[in-house]
């Protein structure tokens, strides 16, 4: 059996340093060296503030509720995807509706999406999995259409 390695760090000499300092700090989490680095992201992003958060779950349900979703609303997700994503959106207080991927691409089919939006829609995440995205821009198109037909 062949093991392919998906989640192993590279810590060059200078990362493995800083890492220490952190360790060193107290403050593993919400220390200086996160603030420093939220307020780089700001900068590079052009924004007023920016916010780490230790994985996935957290930022797609702070996303969802940054956008008003919550209880009463729908969330289509795909139904193969890593278990954050329907999460998420339960945490958010919204019900996950789960949509098929594409045999193709293993990802989002936008036609069996639309096929499942109701009047409690609120967001569609199109999730990128295992080195596979969607195809954002008939995605993006895909919304903007929707919209012009009053879907969502």
């Amino acid at each position: 059996m062949i093991k392919i390695p998906q989640i192993v760090p590279v810590l060059g000499a200078e990362e493995r340093e800083e890492v220490l300092k952190v360790m060193d700090s107290g403050f593993i989490t919400e220390g200086r060296k996160t603030r420093e680095f939220e307020a780089e992201l700001a900068k590079y992003f052009g924004v007023p503030h920016a916010l780490v958060v230790n994985n996935a779950t957290v930022a797609l349900t702070i996303a969802l509720q940054g956008l008003g979703i919550g209880p009463g609303d729908e969330v289509i997700v795909p139904d193969f995807t890593f278990i954050a994503t329907a999460n998420a959106v339960s945490l958010s207080g919204a019900a996950p509706v789960f949509a098929d991927v594409s045999r193709e691409t293993f990802t989002l089919d936008l036609g069996d999406a639309e096929r499942r939006i109701t009047s409690r829609t609120r967001a569609i995440i199109p999730v990128h999995l295992n080195g596979r995205a969607p195809d954002m821009k008939q995605a993006v198109d895909f919304v903007a259409t929707s919209k012009s037909r009053g879907k969502s």
